[in-house]
């Protein structure tokens, strides 16, 4: 189809591919590059966690005395100081907050894969509930074997940031390899 609105997207692709692809490449060096020193990952999730609690806290606050009247003011003033309270804790405790993430996390998984039994055993009855099963084993045991080591909490989180940002250059990657092999130029070369 002739369009301009799809000519102008092609051309924004193809103008914008090596920014993707560079994109790409530092987040995959940058993964490479926690994936081999895992405490410092884990550290800076514990950072990155108290800057958000941090931040969340400063808009509790601005929200409590802008936005809301009466009651409901202090419950949120109060939520303000707790996340504020809980900044402070990751940045000056960063050990044992990233033993409290990790265990809460080895929480969530072991909740999680029980939830996804259960949903398999219920879903019995049609096909592929065997995967449902499979990852629910698989989730539990991963949860399972965070709790239960003991110097999980130094690497675990770093794994997952890790993991997350190589997934990240993957992608980039993959787009701008897409856009170079699957977008013409313009609808004059489809």
């Amino acid at each position: 189809m002739r369009t301009v609105g799809n000519d102008l997207v092609r051309h924004q692709l193809h103008e914008n591919r090596k920014w993707y692809l560079g994109l790409g490449i530092v987040l995959t060096l940058f993964a490479l590059v926690l994936l081999a020193s895992l405490p410092f990952a884990t550290l800076s999730v514990v950072f990155l966690f108290g800057i958000l609690m941090m931040i969340g806290g400063i808009l509790h606050f601005i929200a409590a005395f802008k936005i809301f009247e009466g009651g409901t003011r202090w419950l949120w003033a109060l939520f303000g100081v707790l996340y504020l309270v809980a900044g402070y804790y990751a940045f000056s405790t960063p050990v044992k907050t990233a033993i409290v993430l990790t265990n809460l996390l080895a929480i969530v998984l072991i909740v999680a894969g029980i939830i996804r039994i259960f949903s398999a055993i219920i879903f019995k009855v049609y096909q592929g509930w065997g995967w449902i099963l499979f990852s629910g084993l698989l989730t539990l045991v991963t949860g399972i074997m965070i709790l239960k080591s003991p110097d999980a909490p130094f690497w675990v989180l770093g794994l997952f940031l890790a993991i997350d940002v190589l997934f990240q250059g993957i992608n980039y990657l993959t787009l701008a390899s897409y856009i170079k092999r699957e977008v013409p130029q313009s609808s004059a070369d489809v």
